[in-house]
């Protein structure tokens, strides 16, 4: 019964993509990405998001991508792009209590959404 309603679920994912020009240990970066990761969870709990129990019973499948020129403006951009498809999106911005200044835009995250409408704004991105 379990496998044929994982079977019958739309393929779903998030996704977090991160900045690479601002000097972030791989400590940072993971930090980063988990912040991005419990600000969607949360936002889809809150929001009734459809394709959170799609992607909590297909194994929570997370891709981590990198920015690494204009990095803000592109994940202010992409941020954007998501908004007007409807996708659960967050910016993630720092405490500054470590590596990087206060409120600075390190990542953005999409999903839990269908695969395909995230790759739509996220193919053009290289994996972390």
């Amino acid at each position: 019964m379990f496998k044929s309603l994982i079977s019958s679920l739309q393929p779903s994912k998030m996704v977090i993509i991160l900045r690479t020009d601002i000097n972030m240990g791989r400590g940072k970066l993971a930090s980063q990405a988990a912040h991005a990761a419990v600000l969607l969870y949360q936002s889809s709990i809150e929001s009734n998001n459809l394709h959170l129990k799609s992607w909590l019973a297909t194994g929570q499948p997370k891709i981590v991508l990198k920015v690494e020129t204009n990095c803000e403006e592109v994940l202010k951009d992409t941020y954007n792009k998501a908004k007007n498809l409807n996708l659960n999106t967050c910016l993630v911005r720092d405490a500054g209590r470590t590596q990087v200044d206060v409120a600075c835009l390190t990542a953005v995250g999409i999903g839990p959404n269908k695969k395909s409408d995230i790759d739509e704004i996220t193919s053009s991105f290289k994996l972390l």
